[in-house]
């Protein structure tokens, strides 16, 4: 709880050297937001040695950035359903005789003959009725019209401009290609170079987690299920994880990979009276898998504790799933009771899937990370349902797990 608490505070004070750009031109330096509002139109900006921050709006600035990391220029956005106008702040990937622009997830190009005018680069959806006289819809690559004419003065560039992708990568590398081939290599700037597009961090984690295993059952043939209280269950896990990025377009968004082993086990002894005969029973599971989860990870601001949160799914693969089940039947309460075998090595699935949140926190020592975090696993049915429910839904099964998962990445 005291880490979710804390994420609010430590992203607002995420402060990192840097510098604004004054309309006169002069250049101040300082801690700089890191993150602009949610407008795209308001930083914070600290002098060198004061506290106090000011806020600054893109009509008090030319741009502002961060030496060797992101760039931002103030730049005029048309609105061209009320005609009007508003300045923001538009981060800058390439500077040279075609700059490229991103703004909320939109890039836009700007050639320096013409400095006031951007354009857009985006895609639309057509509806038309194709030869069979069916409604299918097709792609219009506006982009595709603007680039060309916009690098008509560079021959070469057609063929790549009509395979493009709106992305950053790909953008930045036609934009610099053409910048080159005109001639001003030498005149453009690539903003955030010195980061990667791709990066891997492994990392060890271990974990202490707590389960319940649920039955829910409409069927007789499962009313011991439905009448079983199995314990919660504690276990270690352990296992290698994997983040995943892009310094370059997003250092706070990761994707999480992760494999962990784990091995436990349920019993009860549901008792119960059905039409007129008594019934006791012994259920003993044991379970062993590997867990893997993918999750989407995002890192808050902060230096030496640095809040996540993340949210995926997960799928156990079992090695080991035994279903024991003896069960004693009586007339009477007092007779002697009949046995039988109802083990059944069938009864549970060779995969659980499921879905996870967590949220936690690093402590950055020097070229490493340690982690700390809580997360709760909701696994959906434990049992193969194809042989168990056939035609009607008659079990139901999940697994609640929580976790306090601990971490080293390298």
């Amino acid at each position: 709880m005291s880490v979710l608490l804390a994420m609010p505070t430590m992203a607002q004070s995420d402060y990192k050297p840097g510098y604004v750009v004054i309309p006169q031109g002069d250049t101040l330096q300082g801690q700089v937001s890191y993150r602009t509002d949610a407008t795209g139109k308001t930083i914070g900006f600290k002098r060198n040695g004061e506290s106090a921050s000011t806020s600054y709006t893109a009509n008090d600035l030319s741009g502002y950035g961060f030496p060797g990391d992101r760039n931002y220029r103030t730049r005029t956005l048309d609105h061209a359903d009320t005609l009007a106008a508003e300045y923001v702040f538009m981060q800058e990937l390439v500077r040279g005789t075609l700059s490229l622009y991103v703004y909320k997830g939109t890039f836009f190009v700007e050639k320096n003959d013409n400095p006031d005018k951007l354009h857009k680069l985006y895609i639309t959806k057509e509806t038309y009725v194709n030869n069979y006289g069916v409604t299918a819809q097709r792609d219009i690559n506006h982009h595709v019209r603007t680039l060309n004419t916009l690098m008509q003065d560079c021959f070469a560039m057609f063929s790549k401009v009509e395979r493009v992708k709106l992305a950053e990568k790909s953008l930045v590398d036609l934009v610099k290609e053409y910048n080159s081939c005109i001639g001003g290599a030498e005149e453009q700037t690539t903003f955030k170079e010195s980061k990667k597009w791709f990066a891997i961090k492994p990392g060890l984690v271990g974990a202490i987690s707590h389960t319940s295993l649920n039955f829910s059952a409409t069927d007789e043939r499962y009313i011991h299920l439905e009448n079983a209280e199995f314990n919660t269950n504690t276990y270690p896990t352990f296992g290698i994880a994997l983040l995943l990025n892009s310094p370059r377009i997003n250092e706070n968004a990761s994707i999480l990979v992760e494999g962990r082993y784990f091995s436990n086990s349920y019993q009860a002894n549901p008792s119960y009276e059905w039409f007129e005969f008594y019934y006791d029973n012994k259920i003993d599971i044991k379970l062993s898998a590997i867990k893997l989860t993918t999750a989407l990870r995002y890192d808050f601001a902060g230096k030496t504790l640095q809040p996540f949160v993340n949210a995926g799914g997960f799928f156990n693969i079992f090695s080991q799933r035994d279903y024991k089940h003896t069960q004693y039947v009586r007339r009477t309460q007092n007779s002697t009771p009949t046995e039988r075998n109802r083990d059944d090595e069938n009864f549970f699935g060779k995969m659980q899937q499921g879905i996870m949140v967590g949220a936690g926190t690093y402590f950055n020592l020097s070229k490493h990370r340690l982690s700390l975090e809580a997360r709760y696993e909701l696994g959906l049915d434990l049992h193969d349902q194809a042989a168990v429910n056939r035609i009607t839904n008659a079990l139901d099964s999940d697994t609640r797990t929580l976790s306090v998962l601990f971490g080293f990445y390298f």
